[in-house]
């Protein structure tokens, strides 16, 4: 099967990912990783009747008829702050004084707001009757035996707290996954280096690297290779001893120099597919070594992420054990012509914002596949159609949030 689009290139690479290996982490340590197993309430959250207010415990029968000129008064059999336990059940013609959180006496099924009364320290008198409430009920937040969290859900700051909420001090994740980044081209240097006329920074490893942190991956620059076929496939090889997946930039398009394909059939890879129809990234490679997957982007920062983005991010989410691998996506309106027209897919770099109840889609100023400024506040994605001509302002545009 020939691989060609963005759909064909990621559904392939995501059915041959599979999540790796799990560990435990302590909960306070567990924001933004991936959930390993199912999680069960075994608590129902309150697991015991609690007060809503400060107040008075009582039964709402014993308020029947209560008025300015009859109030009831009631005997006060004891004082409950939050975390003491109940001495007194509640009986006909008492209250217990009680605090917000603090348990309810049996007995009692209404809570009076101490406003509401005149008391002193041994009774507390009611000048209208009172229906039950004001407590909080068992299970009322988290019933017990529920799916409290699936596998693969990435934690956030309500799902910790959940977890908390059972008494869970460590929760089984998915480990995060290692990506080497292999940066190819002679004309690179390192940004501790001197600048040299006809030489570059080398940024990809940064760009590339960000993103991947944002979706729980850890990138390692495995340094920058040499345009000499030996050395790349030695650094591939390497590489693959040491992290989960790799990432090369350059050496994918067909030039002189662009040795990838050639490297991958040196170590014994299968190549998946080379170059798809998208603009920028389609100068791509995908291939497989011992398992691993194999991901070449272009050289051009621009295009690079947009490949890695587009075509690499679901498998890295499944590579993390997440269960939702694809974009956010939404439909946008463009805010202003697009003069281009493309025969392939093409992916604009843009900025969100909202009137009204509106998406809209404002396209940066820079897509140049070279440019690392076309990803500077870049939060949306706009997929056009092959075949597509110049978009007119105000056109519909599928987005994905990023």
């Amino acid at each position: 099967m020939k691989i060609e689009t963005i759909t064909e290139a990621a559904d392939l690479l995501c059915s041959m990912t599979e999540a790796v290996s799990s560990e435990m982490c302590e909960l306070s340590e567990a924001y933004g990783r991936i959930l390993a197993e199912d999680v069960d309430a075994v608590l129902a959250v309150p697991y015991f009747r609690r007060s809503a207010y400060d107040g008075y415990a009582l039964r709402s029968e014993d308020t029947i008829g209560a008025s300015e000129d009859a109030p009831v008064v009631l005997k006060v059999t004891e004082a409950l702050a939050a975390g003491d336990i109940p001495q007194y059940e509640i009986e006909r013609g008492h209250a217990a004084r009680i605090m917000t959180g603090a348990a309810v006496p049996e007995g009692a099924d209404a809570v009076v707001m101490h406003e509401r009364t005149i008391f002193t320290e041994e009774e507390v008198r009611l000048t209208a009757p009172l229906k039950p409430g004001n407590i909080v009920q068992i299970g009322e937040d988290v019933h017990s035996g529920v799916r409290l969290l699936n596998q693969g859900k990435c934690l956030g700051p309500a799902d910790i707290a959940l977890l908390a909420g059972q008494g869970i001090s460590k929760v089984k994740v998915y480990r995060k996954p290692v990506a080497a980044i292999v940066s190819t081209g002679s004309e690179l240097l390192s940004p501790q280096q001197t600048p040299e006329y006809g030489k570059i920074y080398d940024t990809n490893p940064y760009l590339l690297g960000g993103y991947l942190r944002r979706y729980g991956v850890t990138p390692v620059h495995s340094g920058i290779v040499l345009d000499n076929p030996k050395m790349l496939s030695e650094v591939i090889e390497k590489a693959l001893l040491h992290s989960d997946i790799v990432i090369t930039t350059g050496g994918v398009s067909a030039g002189d120099y662009d040795y990838l394909p050639e490297v991958i059939e040196n170590i014994g890879g299968e190549l998946l597919f080379h170059r798809i129809r998208l603009k920028p990234g389609g100068a791509m490679l995908a291939a497989r070594k011992d398992g691993k997957l194999i991901l070449g982007l272009s050289g051009n920062p621009g295009a690079a992420a947009t490949g890695l983005l587009c075509v690499g991010l679901p498998c890295i989410k499944k590579l993390c054990g997440a269960s939702k691998t694809d974009f956010r996506r939404a439909k946008a309106r463009l805010t202003e012509a697009f003069g281009k027209s493309c025969p392939v897919i093409r992916v604009l770099k843009g900025k969100s914002s909202y009137q009204d109840g509106m998406l809209y889609f404002t396209p940066l100023e820079n897509q140049r596949n070279g440019s690392v400024s076309s990803m500077d506040d870049c939060d949306l994605l706009a997929i056009v159609p092959g075949g597509a001509g110049p978009l007119e302002k105000g056109t519909m545009l599928e987005v994905c949030f990023i």
